[in-house]
């Protein structure tokens, strides 16, 4: 029974102390910064790491091992709220939350990974809806104006849907909203197809008005 124990033990430290993560001088980052792994179902890993100079993502798969983000010395206080903030698991990839900035309220940028090499497979564009329930997870865009982008997060394929951007130019114009992904509500995805309303004002003292636009996602599925 010690022998197994022995080399747990023994895998444990070696992992511990392959990780930078500490800073003399500023002891109060421990409590910034979590450099406990997340460890994804084809046992890849992905974790923080940081020093007095910068702090960094790691994705570790194996021997292979790489950055994947980083923020420089006068910007470690930031980690975790600015850049790369979070990340979710999906069947093949991993989605970063990108932040811009610090604070509230610009939209958050999707970038996709491979969970299996740790390469960015797309910048999705920023957010403007993100489904996790059930087993057809996905995520809904902005990287053009006259355009929401249908990402399957199964097999990480994408498709564009047109909106009318002249509307929504329009509205941000005359209207209390910084951002086109804020006109976009109820989000529904049915046997396939996508519904979402879209609110639009005609003049800036018109009342808010919606119109719904459709799309079928199965072309995204195959």
């Amino acid at each position: 029974m010690k022998r197994p124990l022995i080399i747990f033990f023994s895998c444990f430290l070696n992992w511990i102390y392959s990780q930078t993560c500490g800073c003399l001088k500023k002891p109060e980052l421990k409590s910034l910064i979590s450099c406990k792994p997340t460890i994804f179902k084809n046992k890849a890993e992905i974790f923080w790491e940081y020093n007095c100079n910068s702090s960094w993502i790691t994705f570790q798969n194996g021997k292979k091992e790489k950055k994947i983000f980083k923020l420089e010395k006068e910007l470690i206080e930031f980690s975790g709220r600015l850049g790369y903030i979070n990340w979710t698991e999906y069947e093949n990839s991993f989605l970063i939350e990108n932040s811009i900035i610090s604070g509230c309220c610009q939209p958050l940028e999707y970038i996709l990974y491979s969970k299996k090499t740790g390469e960015k497979l797309a910048e999705l564009g920023t957010a403007v809806f993100k489904n996790d329930l059930g087993k057809h997870p996905y995520t809904l865009t902005m990287q053009r104006g006259d355009e929401v982008l249908f990402t399957n997060l199964n097999n990480n394929k994408s498709c564009g849907i047109k909106v009318p951007w002249k509307k929504i130019e329009y509205t941000l114009k005359n209207s209390d909203k910084f951002y086109a992904e804020e006109l976009f509500e109820n989000v529904q995805l049915k046997n396939g197809f996508l519904s979402m309303q879209l609110k639009y004002k005609d003049s800036k003292n018109s009342k808010w008005k919606k119109e719904i636009i459709t799309f079928n996602t199965i072309k995204c599925y195959k």
